[in-house]
């Protein structure tokens, strides 16, 4: 069944997508490939900070560049996740600290019975993680959608000085914002169903979930992920606006600076 599910996914991206269709199916396994090397290598003992900004640096490359090639909006769109990633690195191991979350919770006991609890990862650095990885698919799929939108506005009307493009960035960012609020809802409401279930059938009351490392750890993860898809338009919209009137002013000195043609009169020999 995984294998016809697959099948169908791939002929619906080359029905609808062409060549980008393809590139982008190939994109998926390519970042999953990508999340199991990670996992791998926090298992065998390594600090997970390091290789999961490489893991999602390296994936906002593949699904920036390698699907929409390099140009104004994806370097513009590349930047902007970088800073908000270094911002919310911060952040997350700030809050992740203070919250407590990390380890085995009462919810897992059962499941983890038959487990060795010394398994060598710090848990506290992996939660943090963990939050890091759950806000970056969010983070680029905002931030694209500004550059793409507001590169376009700048080639249909080139005019536009750097504030009217950032407020048109703006526009743009405020039409997507409540989509993009509510895929944050609906997406990690799914995951939510059957812990919902969990608290209802064991009578957990309001303390006892909001106590709960489960709720605690994903409550976190989006607050941070709503938090950094919001801030993300601001940005990406400032440094789009900015890229595009630089290659604007860049490409009309190398206009101006273009020696004209000399205009050679050819004459006709006269045969005698």
């Amino acid at each position: 069944m995984i294998k016809l599910l697959s099948l169908i996914l791939l002929l619906l991206l080359i029905l609808v997508g062409g060549k980008r269709g393809i590139k982008t199916y190939f994109t998926i396994y390519m970042n999953l490939l990508l999340i199991l090397l990670l996992i791998i290598i926090i298992g065998w003992g390594f600090s997970p900070i390091i290789p999961t900004i490489v893991t999602c640096l390296i994936i906002s490359v593949i699904v920036l560049f390698f699907l929409n090639g390099v140009n104004i909006k994806t370097v513009c769109s590349f930047v902007s996740v970088f800073i908000i990633l270094l911002i919310f690195l911060g952040i997350t191991f700030g809050i992740g600290n203070n919250i407590y979350a990390q380890g085995y919770s009462e919810e897992t006991i059962e499941s983890i019975s038959y487990v060795a609890y010394n398994c060598g990862i710090n848990m506290l650095k992996l939660s943090n993680c963990i939050i890091i990885i759950g806000l970056i698919g969010n983070i680029i799929d905002t931030s694209i959608a500004i550059s793409s939108a507001l590169y376009e506005v700048h080639i249909n009307n080139p005019k536009l000085t750097r504030e009217e493009l950032f407020e048109s960035g703006m526009n743009i960012g405020r039409d997507i914002l409540g989509t993009t609020t509510n895929t944050l809802f609906f997406a990690y409401l799914g995951g939510f169903m059957t812990l919902f279930i969990y608290f209802q059938d064991f009578q957990y009351n309001f303390n006892m979930i909001v106590n709960s490392k489960v709720f605690a750890i994903e409550f976190t993860r989006i607050m941070l992920s709503g938090t950094a898809s919001f801030l993300i338009i601001p940005l990406t919209a400032i440094i789009t606006a900015v890229a595009c009137k630089i290659s604007k002013e860049e490409s009309t000195v190398e206009v101006i600076k273009k020696p004209k043609k000399r205009k050679t009169k050819r004459t006709k020999k006269s045969t005698a």
